[in-house]
């Protein structure tokens, strides 16, 4: 029987390694993100009201800046509840001056991009409902990069909804990675060994694969050109990305295929945590 990972499984934190934290600091809270926890080299974010991290930056002495064409974070993507929700967002970032690099209709979603001050991708979107999304009659969704409807989604936003930062019931809602290749060994890590679907296959350019029928909780692609080597220790960007599982019973499931498939692992105070390909670390609990 083909082992398939919890359907409701979540994303739920990130990790970057920061050169500046000040800085960033300063971005992310401009951005609509609370801080939950400081120190001298660590600061903890949430979405305002919540006290579940969405997202750790953590510094240490010689970090560097992560060098181009190499592997790690292409974006991560904030999932907000509603176009009404995306217009607030994008309208309020907008007045306070942080800049918009793109934006992008993907069918079952439509999403705008910008970068923070040391070039980690930020997606920022919201799901049409499910009933709209397209399938490709083999499993998987129809999606494509059209223009967002920019004068539609803005006319949308209410200028007396006072800012208070991400809304209510916003969360991680995938993470997108540059890899050096997609080949076998790639299927048969997220596939064969996580128990991942395959969502979108952009002609091996990119893999969109996620749990229970969701467009895509995890991507990766090979954009930064085939072959391109992991960047050295210590430098900006990804150290590791967190996800939830339902049960004990789900972990259990998990670890028990991750043996069958002679995937490297470690389990350690109930958390799973895996290394990919290029040494981005995933890690696993129950919530």
């Amino acid at each position: 029987m083909t082992f398939k990972i919890d359907a409701t499984l979540q994303l739920e934190h990130l990790h970057l390694l920061v050169q500046s934290l000040e800085t960033m600091t300063d971005f992310y809270k401009k951005l609509g993100l609370q801080v939950l926890s400081q120190s001298t080299s660590e600061v903890t974010f949430s979405i305002p009201g919540n006290t579940k991290p969405i997202l750790i930056l953590s510094t240490d002495d010689g970090v560097t800046i992560r060098p181009a064409r190499t592997t790690g974070l292409f974006h991560f993507a904030i999932l907000v509840p509603s176009r009404e929700d995306l217009a607030y967002v994008i309208g309020n970032l907008l007045n306070t001056g942080v800049s918009i690099t793109g934006a992008g209709d993907h069918i079952y979603s439509e999403a705008f991009y910008l970068n923070d001050p040391e070039g980690n991708g930020i997606e920022i979107y919201h799901d049409r409902p499910r009933t709209e999304w397209i399938s490709d009659g083999h499993g998987g969704l129809v999606t494509t990069t059209e223009a967002v409807d920019i004068e539609g989604v803005m006319a949308l936003y209410d200028r007396q909804r006072p800012w208070t930062g991400f809304p209510k019931g916003t969360v991680l809602g995938h993470m997108h990675l540059n890899v050096s290749v997609i080949n076998d060994a790639t299927t048969y890590f997220y596939i064969d060994a996580l128990g991942f679907d395959i969502m979108t296959n952009f002609h091996d350019s990119a893999l969109f694969i996620s749990a229970g029928g969701y467009h895509h909780h995890i991507a990766v692609n090979i954009w930064q050109g085939a072959g391109a080597p992991v960047p050295p220790k210590q430098t900006t960007g990804l150290l590791s990305y967190t996800l939830s599982l339902s049960s004990q019973e789900e972990l259990q499931k998990l670890l028990s295929n991750l043996k069958d498939k002679e995937i490297p692992f470690t389990f350690d105070n109930e958390q799973l945590v895996i290394s990919d390909f290029n040494d981005d670390k995933m890690i696993f609990y129950v919530r």
